[in-house]
């Protein structure tokens, strides 16, 4: 670092015997500051703080002049860290504070030559006085632009995490039923709660749900759905442990096949999606709705990559909301047909493809690659195991049918065992010929 001169320490120490030599620097650098930052604004609150921090960072040269301390460990006063977590706030960047130290140390500068020249005759020691200036003021500011970056980044990580905090809370209150006022509820998180919504939910498939790692995973994965689906506007939150929750305004749903390049970025984790719906109402029914695809889609074991919906699921997670009354259900309906065999998960199959096909064994022939006699054998063999004809029964065996993988995946308690069954999935099973989302993917 360049010494500084018996002239500079001289000067220094002259003007800051003169407290209106601090305040009318300090006010100086300020109003050139806002000036030339017009993203400041004209807020008098923020004018105020840059004028802390100028006459804190004045004072601090002054000082380090006057003890004989190195200009090139400081580090920024308190408030100058008030104005970084200010601007912070404000959510303007870290080019905006470094530019205002910048412009401040400029206007220092000239003021400094101009009073140099008022009080100093011969042109050497003004020469002196300006050159030892320029450059103990250049190592000063220097040295504070690196603890400004480390205080703003510090200063933008906490209040990002304050904010995302905050936020999370508020949305959780208004999943739990808090009634308070949409605008300012919406407000308060970010997001316009008067328009229609799709939500939808991103987590860990099978027995990894949870992991631990890298905390920003998940919602980089729910921020690549939310592209996916090209909503208007967004909103995603670290719901819980394991599980990101979004919202979209407007946009498509369906995540169509064309947009396999933006599934690769949550191809590692388990999607549900609810169906649209407008208001604060919507906002919740579509997030339940989400919750209850992604229950039926762990249940019944989809894979990583999987995009499952509330549209192609709601019977089965209606049904499934009290997992021993559905199996109490399904075996009422299926019995046998139910069972756990390959016979059985044959007969399953082809009975569940067979009651989605309109009770057509050409269409359910083609639908499971066979030929169409296999079909009408295989439908004998189903009718003779129920003990009566399918016909008569149509709905109750398609929702039985549609809960049979469900149930295997998950089973029934050992008598005194506490919990229920839905806590404790099994790996995937063989679920049998089922329909197919856009991916080609089975869906429970």
């Amino acid at each position: 670092m360049p010494g500084m001169g018996i002239a500079l320490r001289e000067l220094v120490l002259r003007f800051a015997d003169d407290p209106a030599w601090v305040q009318g620097m300090a006010s100086e650098l300020t109003a050139a500051i806002h000036r030339e930052l017009p993203q400041l604004g004209a807020d008098e609150e923020l004018a105020r703080d840059t004028y802390d921090s100028t006459a804190s960072v004045i004072r601090l040269f002054i000082d380090s002049v006057r003890h004989g301390q190195s200009l090139t460990d400081v580090q920024p006063p308190a408030a100058a860290a008030a104005l970084a977590r200010e601007l912070v706030r404000r959510g303007l960047p870290i080019d905006d504070l470094l530019r205002a130290y910048h412009i401040g140390h400029a206007k220092f500068f000239e003021r400094w030559v101009a009073d140099v020249r008022g009080v100093l005759d011969d042109p050497e020691d003004v020469a002196s006085a300006v050159e030892e200036a320029a450059a103990s003021t250049f190592a000063f500011v220097r040295a504070l632009d690196g603890g400004l970056v480390r205080r703003w980044a510090q200063e933008r990580d906490r209040w990002i995490r304050t904010a995302a905090a905050a936020q999370a809370e508020t949305v959780r209150s208004l999943l739990a039923g808090d009634e308070r006022d949409p605008a300012t509820a919406g407000a308060e998180i970010g997001y316009d709660l008067s328009h229609s919504h799709t939500a939808f939910v991103v987590c860990d498939p099978g027995p990894t749900a949870g992991r631990v790692g890298d905390p920003g995973r998940l919602e980089r994965a729910a921020a690549a759905v939310a592209d996916a689906m090209r909503g208007r506007d967004r909103l995603i939150v670290p719901l819980r442990a394991g599980i990101a929750a979004g919202w979209v305004d407007g946009g498509d749903p369906t995540l169509p096949t064309g947009r396999r390049q933006s599934r690769q970025s949550f191809a590692a984790t388990l999607v549900a999606i609810g169906l649209p719906a407008a208001g604060l109402q919507g906002f919740r029914a579509s997030h339940r709705q989400a919750l209850d695809a992604l229950r039926v889609a762990r249940l019944s074991g989809r894979h990583a990559g999987s995009v499952v919906s509330y549209a192609t699921t709601a019977v089965a997670a209606l049904a499934s909301a009290d997992l021993e009354r559905a199996r109490a259900f399904v075996s009422a309906e299926l019995g046998s047909v139910a069972g756990d065999d390959d016979e059985a998960r044959r007969l399953a199959g082809t009975l569940f493809a067979y009651l989605e096909e309109g009770l057509s064994p050409r269409a359910t022939a083609r639908r499971l690659g066979v030929h169409e006699n296999t079909v009408v054998n295989r439908v004998r063999a189903v009718e003779r195991r129920l003990g009566h004809p399918i016909k008569p029964r149509i709905a109750e065996l398609l929702v039985a049918a549609r809960l049979v993988p469900l149930l295997r995946s998950t089973p029934p308690p050992a008598p005194g065992a506490p919990g229920k069954s839905s806590d404790r999935p099994r790996a995937p099973a063989d679920h049998g010929p089922v329909r197919s989302d856009d991916k080609g993917d089975p869906i429970a």
